[in-house]
């Protein structure tokens, strides 16, 4: 009610506005110089003008109902619309945001677990490398040790000939072998106590 009493009020400014005050009668369309006159939309008479006014009353009272309540209706629906997009779009920029950065922490802790399973790899080839190292020492040892047995043995048996020809050359005699024997095994014991040869 209060828009159609200010349209009304509106209506009711411009017709008085508009109103030329007359000092005189003069014909339509003239004024008292003789020049045409602008027209205008109260230039004719009282009725006239209060017809005109009353048509835009009526008129704005059935565009009201009418035409701008839908559009109205259908501008809020609109902008209703427009604003739950927006908020639907931050919603999934948020959750879109909150999922990268899920992903870089998962991307994070795949490159830290990897990095722990290759330092875990690497000190486990490292172990292996070692005891394998080791392995081959102590085989390489006994190899030493057994090849050295067996030279010190093989030494040993060629110092008994040895004596044995000294011994048969040097008391111009054959010896028995029990003689040859024990003066053998008294020469590799002596030797033996004295630290080698």
């Amino acid at each position: 009610m209060a828009k159609i009493a200010l349209l009304c009020a509106i209506a009711i400014a411009l017709f008085v506005w508009c109103v030329p005050v007359r000092a005189e009668e003069a014909p339509h369309g003239a004024t008292a110089h003789g020049a045409e006159a602008q027209p205008n939309l109260f230039s004719g008479s009282l009725a006239d003008s209060l017809w005109t006014v009353v048509a835009f009353v009526t008129l704005a009272l059935v565009l009201g109902k009418v035409a701008w309540k839908p559009l109205l209706k259908a501008l809020d629906a609109r902008q209703n619309h427009i604003e739950k997009q927006i908020r639907s779009a931050e919603d999934s920029r948020q959750r879109a945001e909150h999922m990268l950065e899920e992903y870089k922490q998962q991307g994070h802790n795949v490159v830290r677990q990897a990095t722990e399973e290759a330092q875990r790899h690497h000190q486990q080839v490292v172990e292996q490398t070692h005891e394998e190292v080791l392995g081959l020492r102590r085989r390489a040892r006994e190899e030493i040790e057994s090849a050295r047995a067996a030279a010190m043995e093989d030494l040993w048996k060629q110092t008994g000939d040895i004596v044995l020809r000294v011994g048969t050359e040097v008391l111009g005699r054959a010896l028995s072998p029990q003689d040859n024997q024990r003066l053998i095994d008294e020469a590799v014991t002596r030797i033996r106590h004295n630290g080698g040869l």
